[in-house]
């Protein structure tokens, strides 16, 4: 169901979804004006509409689209907002048109945050060419059909980050193709912590459904997948722009239909589902996240992990395998609580997959990550 303030009507287009980033910007803005391709050419115009404090979509070829951004950010500083001062009697007896609207400086106004452009119902953008951005939605951080029948708009800045994001491809040993991995969505790096859940999906004897909690990029997945053919996989995420993520992978790896993707709090979306085997490579760094790229590593008090043990023995069927993924980057507190955690909620490590890694931390050169094979206790 749609929040009031989840739509805006835009002149000549009509009603279009605000996704939830999008939404202060457009409560700030004095108003919303389309500008065509021919506008685009002529970026004074737009220009002057950003200086009164409005937002602009924009619609025509993207590289027109491109050198108005770079002209835009290149006067910057020459933007400024317009607000209305506090009613003062005294003052507006001396001046009648004290309530006028005044220029003041912005405080860090970006023009490519307030340069928007439109996709239309399905996720395909109104750019000439369109690129091709599958599951656009989900990549911008919302769920899929939240927009129902309405077109919804985006950042000009988004857009390019999911663009460059998704510009790299990362090639790991053991699969025929590259992986992608979208803004904020931790890249499938560490050829280390695919190889330690290889070895432990090696000793483990046909099951018939595995899950990938936390799914990420979906190189667990699409492991998970080509190890065990005949198995039903299930893949799961909390942020939107992973489950995407996973789904462009999917698709590039021919895998697509052979995978249920779901949006998921950990077990929360999936609270009637058991499995034979439970991935899941847990985030590790032991802080608070800073921005929505940590979420994936951080786990503040190792709250996400305790939740974890508190749920997952109602999820695995009796003697199914956990494989789970750690690191000692925290320290030994960490794992301590870690082990702590396994012992407590009736789980005995029945192997350990280790590999010693270099970090870019300035106090500590190496960390340990582990994969842990654990069973329940009977």
């Amino acid at each position: 169901m749609m929040e009031n303030n989840s739509t805006h009507y835009i002149r000549p287009i009509g009603e279009v979804y605000l996704p939830v980033n999008s939404r202060p910007l457009v409560v700030e803005s004095n108003t919303i004006k389309f500008f065509d391709d021919s506008d685009v050419r002529q970026p004074n115009r737009i220009f002057t509409h950003l200086k009164r404090g409005g937002l602009a979509l924009v619609s025509g070829a993207q590289g027109e689209i491109q050198q108005l951004a770079e002209y835009l950010q290149k006067r910057r500083n020459e933007l400024v907002s317009y607000e209305k001062p506090a009613y003062d009697r005294k003052r507006d007896r001396r001046n009648r048109t004290s309530t006028r609207r005044e220029r003041v400086k912005p405080t860090g106004i970006e023009p490519q945050k307030r340069l928007m452009v439109l996709a239309d119902s399905e996720g395909k953008l109104q750019l000439d060419p369109s690129p091709e951005l599958p599951f656009l939605i989900e990549l911008i951080g919302e769920l899929e059909g939240i927009n129902g029948k309405f077109p919804f708009l985006l950042p000009w800045e988004q857009l390019t980050d999911i663009q460059s994001a998704l510009s790299i491809q990362y090639m790991l040993e053991g699969f025929e193709c590259s992986f992608l991995a979208g803004q904020s969505v931790l890249p499938p790096k560490s050829q280390e912590t695919t190889d330690l859940f290889r070895r432990g999906l090696k000793t483990l004897s046909y099951p018939d459904q595995i899950l990938d909690l936390g799914c990420g990029s979906g190189i667990l997945t699409i492991l998970a997948r080509t190890e065990f053919p005949t198995a039903q996989v299930t893949a799961v995420d909390i942020m939107p722009e992973a489950l995407a993520t996973t789904k462009i992978n999917l698709k590039n790896h021919r895998k697509l239909d052979l995978v249920s993707v779901y949006h998921s709090d950990l077990f929360q979306g999936i609270s009637d589902k058991t499995f034979d085997v439970i991935l899941f490579n847990a985030p590790w760094v032991v802080a608070r996240s800073r921005s929505r790229s940590e979420l994936p590593t951080n786990d503040e008090k190792q709250k996400i992990l305790t939740h974890f043990f508190e749920q997952v023995g109602n999820h695995l069927k009796p003697n199914g395998d956990l494989l789970l993924g750690y690191a000692d980057h925290s320290g030994p507190n960490a794992i301590k609580k870690l082990a702590d955690l396994i012992d407590h909620f009736g789980f005995k490590n029945h192997e350990q997959y280790k590999a010693r890694v270099s970090t870019h931390r300035s106090n500590k050169k190496w960390q340990t990550i582990s994969v842990y094979h654990l069973r329940k206790r009977f």
